[in-house]
């Protein structure tokens, strides 16, 4: 579902734009100094905020009934040390609404929920960056529709759900990384095919991180299979770049040290914070800009339903969109700060064609594309393929270390998997259990990434 940005200002000082003068008029004194405070960080005039008032108006019944609910669980991405100055606007305005913050792994934050819902529980309010796991939620009926927050309406289209089960909580955009002591300006690809032209980009002098859901699905999305099956056959046999094993951030370190001229993918706000440093690193985005939308979701059947919608409407506000902005350097999805200057490097896409990949597209295209992805990366001898998950019936033949580690047949031969006590489901008899609970001999299905991996899910009789 792309869309061409328009009249993006080009860059995090083009804010200034909106007046030298930072917070005055009676309209900046009705807002809480927090805010002022937020603006003039931002150099921005109040006038940014223009009909505040209207998207903060909830029901007043929402606000009675949230006075009297227990905290909010939410269970979030944010550092814990960056949730005070997140909150600091909306607890001056709503004091009375209280939260038990959680950041953990996927297993803790997505899995475990859904777990807990289909047994009746509720352990979270609100979670952040279900990712793919949208789909299990809405099969299972977990999920509060959004649609009649006020400010669900102001988030741009292509940041939430048509069915209003979970809205955007930020942008991210992911791009290329590049060495200013070692790649000119004019061999910046202006297209990303124009990589397999440009041989100042060939044989090594790009590292790739294992990560195609962070920009290769969104540009399938964007310019469809035939085009992206051309050009990931072309990044591994024509471009040949370094394939390596570390994630995207660092890539960015080893890029700054010389391992390499450019690195994929790369988000703007980590590039900018070695560059403020001094990092000889910039951001470049070949068109079209693949972007990624985190998600926000309310679990059905939370006692602390009402705090919870006044958070997320708060949060989805202009206030709410620039606070965490300025916590996290996420771009906004509130549809009236999209030209609006918060894109750190804004003019790196300025006017192009954006790729959005969203939680449904992980579900319905990612599968083909990490098969794709996966033969080519094999095939060039990338150093081991992104992660798909294999599922498998089978008897458990060995268990060692606690259950730690288990062995188990398969198709003749026997398979072993590491089992983590955070990030493995474990359900013993269809109920959560823990790994010291596995015994050789159980009939088990396991979800794992391939023998010798970590397990994902193991249900056993």
């Amino acid at each position: 579902m792309p869309y061409r940005m328009r009249n993006l200002i080009c860059s995090f000082a083009a804010a200034v734009s909106f007046g030298a003068a930072l917070v005055s008029g009676s309209q900046a004194a009705e807002l809480p100094k927090s805010t002022q405070d937020m603006l003039a960080k931002l150099k921005m005039d109040a006038g940014i905020l223009k009909d505040l008032d209207q998207e903060l108006n909830v029901p007043a019944s929402w606000i009675e009934r949230a006075k009297k609910e227990p905290p909010v669980v939410f269970y979030g991405g944010f550092l814990p040390a960056n949730l005070p100055a997140l909150l600091k606007s909306f607890k001056a305005r709503y004091p009375f609404i209280k939260f038990n913050y959680s950041r953990s792994t996927r297993t803790g934050r997505v899995d475990k929920p859904l777990i807990a819902f289909k047994e009746g529980r509720v352990v979270a309010d609100i979670i952040d960056a279900l990712g793919g796991a949208i789909e299990p939620y809405r099969k299972a009926g977990a999920l509060v529709d959004l649609r009649d927050l006020p400010n669900f309406k102001n988030t741009h289209p292509d940041m939430r759900a048509k069915d209003g089960l979970w809205v955007g909580e930020k942008v991210k955009y992911w791009c290329m990384a590049y060495n200013t002591k070692l790649l000119k300006t004019k061999n910046l690809p202006k297209r990303w095919d124009d990589m397999l032209t440009i041989k100042a980009l060939h044989n090594g002098n790009i590292g790739v991180s294992n990560r195609p859901h962070n920009w290769v699905l969104p540009l399938w999305t964007a310019n469809g299979e035939a085009w992206t099956r051309n050009f990931i056959s072309g990044l591994f046999t024509t471009v040949r770049p370094q394939l390596r094993k570390e994630g995207a951030r660092a890539l960015v370190v080893l890029n700054i040290a010389g391992e390499f001229h450019a690195s994929i993918p790369a988000t703007d706000y980590r590039i900018a914070e070695y560059a403020r440093k001094g990092a000889p690193i910039a951001w470049h985005c070949p068109e079209p800009v693949p972007m990624t939308v985190s998600t926000l979701v309310i679990i059905k059947g939370t006692k602390a339903l009402y705090s919870s919608k006044v958070f997320l409407n708060w949060f989805l506000s202009k206030e709410g969109q620039l606070a965490q902005y300025v916590v996290s350097g996420g771009s906004p999805v509130h549809k009236d700060l999209q030209d609006k200057g918060l894109v750190i490097y804004g003019k790196e896409i300025a006017g192009k064609k954006i790729a959005v990949r969203t939680p449904e597209s992980l579900v319905s295209v990612f599968p083909t594309v990490i098969k794709t992805w996966n033969n080519g990366w094999v095939r060039a001898g990338g150093p081991m393929a992104a992660k798909t998950v294999t599922k498998v019936k089978t008897v458990l033949t060995a268990v060692k270390r606690g259950g730690r580690r288990l062995s188990f047949k398969v198709g003749g031969g026997e398979h072993k998997v590491k089992v983590s006590g955070s990030r493995t489901e474990i359900l013993i008899g269809g109920k959560s259990g823990s790994r010291g609970k596995l015994k050789v001999g159980m009939d088990c299905q396991i979800s794992y990434l391939g023998n010798g991996n970590e397990a994902r899910k193991i249900a056993c009789k």
